[in-house]
């Protein structure tokens, strides 16, 4: 992880509402985190909080834990398979905080790197798809698709609704997951392009999803 760089850094001791020093080296941490695995760093860092409410949190599949809380602060935890990747403590103000962060402030801008990324990100064939691919732009032939089903957040209890398809290019295939409103847009035969699509592992296998940065696009079949 790279150094914060103190120099740069938006001004403020934590005073009058501002963050101090260690306050914004924990945001450049988190954010940091963010980039390495490839979150989305406003949820990510909105598990904080959420974990402080409700103890555990969860973005994908990294797990953020409340452990030890105080009266004004907690010590989390995150974990991604039941493996630590990071410890931190932060006080109750700089959770809050963590909701208003200016990302433009910091030399380090998660915002503009991710939209630049996502401006440069070259279509991929399925058979490139790997396990150190984190977004990808692909376009298949729905070729299966499940029949819905009832899942349940294990730690809100939120009901949403996953079918699980399957697309293919002339180079192979991989799984489509499909949650919600998604599910009726594509059917059996339709060609579809995903851009910046998330990559992750899903019940042992590669499979791609679309996320609040990703886009869509459904070609139906003609009949």
């Amino acid at each position: 992880m790279k150094r914060f760089p103190i120099e740069k850094a938006p001004r403020g001791r934590g005073r009058n509402g501002k963050a101090s020093y260690p306050e914004l080296a924990n945001q450049w941490y988190l954010i940091g985190i963010s980039q390495k695995y490839g979150l989305d760093a406003h949820e990510f860092l909105a598990c904080f909080p959420d974990a402080w409410a409700h103890e555990k949190s969860s973005h994908g599949d990294f797990l953020v834990h409340c452990r030890q809380k105080e009266e004004n602060s907690a010590f989390f935890l995150v974990t991604r398979d039941g493996k630590v990747i990071a410890q931190l403590s932060l006080s109750e103000p700089a959770l809050k905080r963590l909701a208003t962060i200016d990302f433009k402030s910091y030399p380090w801008n998660e915002s503009t790197r991710d939209n630049r990324n996502m401006k440069n990100l070259v279509d991929t064939q399925i058979k490139d798809v790997d396990v150190n691919t984190k977004r990808a732009n692909l376009e298949g032939l729905v070729v299966e698709k499940s029949a819905t089903r009832r899942v349940y957040s294990r730690f809100s209890g939120t009901a949403h609704n996953l079918s699980t398809a399957m697309i293919r290019d002339e180079t192979g295939s991989i799984g489509l997951s499909l949650w919600n409103d998604q599910i009726d847009t594509v059917s059996l035969g339709d060609t579809v392009r995903i851009e910046n699509g998330l990559v992750k592992f899903f019940r042992g296998k590669l499979a791609v999803s679309v996320g609040k940065k990703s886009k869509l696009n459904v070609r139906k079949l003609a009949y």
